[in-house]
């Protein structure tokens, strides 16, 4: 097991004087791992040069050794590397306090962290990590990305993984870039396949197909796993909403989330990574004592559907799928925080006054549930509740489970 050791020393203090613990801290830990790094970092730049000489992507594990208060600053840096992350405090020169300190902000930002203050914790907690490798490695080096901003009603969102951010700008350069024949070319066995096409042209379709395209090569150039867009943006730009590509690419594998929000990207990344399956990202239109209705605009085009326009601007292209029936979960996540319910798809809702897709879930206590979730976007996967609350417990979420 290859793993990334690092020493933070205050400003205030003299790494001299520590070099003497830190070389029997490297010894000890060398009999029984590959050890790598070993330096001391006081400040940002000292953070910046331990990049040059060592690639902490390519450790499995770093442990962070605080030899004293003050250091947070530096060592939080780490948290860019996406490693599972020990850190060894001892009880001298505030080393805990700011190892306590460092776990919680890396455990913010969903990256595994343990804090431990004897040799034989270390040991146990790498030998975990090892063991986990698989799943964490899965999670941790997942490639996600946003297109445009987040939308600013969505004012719970709290995000604080790494992701890749590409303007509307370079969006509308890559759409430029496609031409109306390709657009027609990818959507025209979508089209063929619909039960009915109600509002949209064959312009608007055509547009849909571009926009699509435009992504894809955005996904491709970018090397991204799953993507959000901030998708109204686009309606007063071009007057064509991503709801069909977004359909389009859940239904092929590819998470993909509208509005801009990370934290639905997340969850339904996860869920197609461990489960490989594609989520139905829906708003909360109606609930009572045994039910919630979700609807949206976009869904995965995995059963029969019929191609609208976009509810809100009556622009664009929607799509109204008739989800299957069935046993199912609803997952809401928010920052490290994600709640899940075991539900019961019962069947299409037809009202033309909410998003296309509209689908009844049967829930016990749906009253309670709605009193206790994080916002207003939730995913209905087709996966078992405790199995899902079991997995994301393990990637580091605090779940609530109804």
């Amino acid at each position: 097991m290859r793993v990334g050791v690092v020493f933070g020393v205050s400003e205030l203090a003299s790494p001299k004087a520590f070099e003497k613990k830190a070389s029997k801290f490297i010894t000890e830990l060398a009999k029984e791992f590959d050890v790598v790094g070993g330096f001391f970092v006081s400040t940002k730049r000292d953070f910046k040069e331990a990049k040059e000489e060592v690639n902490f992507n390519e450790v499995d594990a770093i442990v962070l050794y605080p030899l004293t208060g003050g250091t947070e600053g530096a060592l939080k840096e780490f948290a860019v590397y996406r490693r599972p992350i020990i850190i060894y405090g001892d009880t001298f020169n505030n080393s805990l306090a700011a190892g306590i300190e460092l776990r919680e902000y890396f455990r913010d930002r969903l990256v595994p962290s343990t804090l431990v203050k004897d040799f034989n914790e270390l040991k146990a907690a790498l030998l975990g990590y090892e063991d986990m490798k698989e799943i964490l490695d899965k999670f941790l080096r997942m490639r996600l990305g946003i297109i445009g901003r987040v939308s600013p009603w969505l004012i719970n969102e709290k995000f604080e993984l790494p992701y890749t951010s590409i303007s509307l700008k370079k969006f509308y350069e890559y759409y430029e870039a496609t031409t109306d024949a390709e657009g027609w070319k990818v959507v025209e066995e979508i089209v063929a396949k619909a039960r009915e096409i109600k509002e949209p042209k064959r312009e608007d379709l055509v547009k849909a197909g571009r926009i699509y395209l435009a992504i894809k090569r955005i996904l491709e150039d970018y090397r991204l796993d799953g993507f959000t867009i901030g998708c109204f943006d686009l309606i007063m730009k071009i007057k064509a909403t991503p709801c069909l590509a977004l359909a389009m690419f859940n239904a092929e594998g590819i998470p993909a989330a509208c509005e801009g929000e990370l934290n639905a990207l997340l969850g339904m990344a996860i869920v197609k990574r461990f489960f490989d399956k594609p989520a139905f990202m829906g708003n909360i239109a109606d609930y009572g004592d045994d039910y919630i209705i979700l609807a949206h605009c976009t869904a995965p085009l995995i059963s029969g559907y019929t191609i609208r326009s976009h509810f809100e601007s009556g622009m664009g292209v929607g799509v109204e799928v008739e989800l299957p029936k069935g046993k199912a979960s609803l997952l809401k996540i928010r920052g490290r925080k994600a709640v899940v319910a075991s539900v019961e798809v019962v069947g299409r809702e037809r009202s033309e006054h909410r998003c296309r897709t509209q689908m009844k879930l049967r829930i016990e206590e749906a009253r309670d549930f709605i009193d206790g979730t994080l916002g207003n976007h939730h995913l209905l996967v087709y996966v078992d509740s405790e199995e899902l609350a079991d997995l994301l417990s393990e990637l580091g979420f605090e779940v609530m489970l109804y």
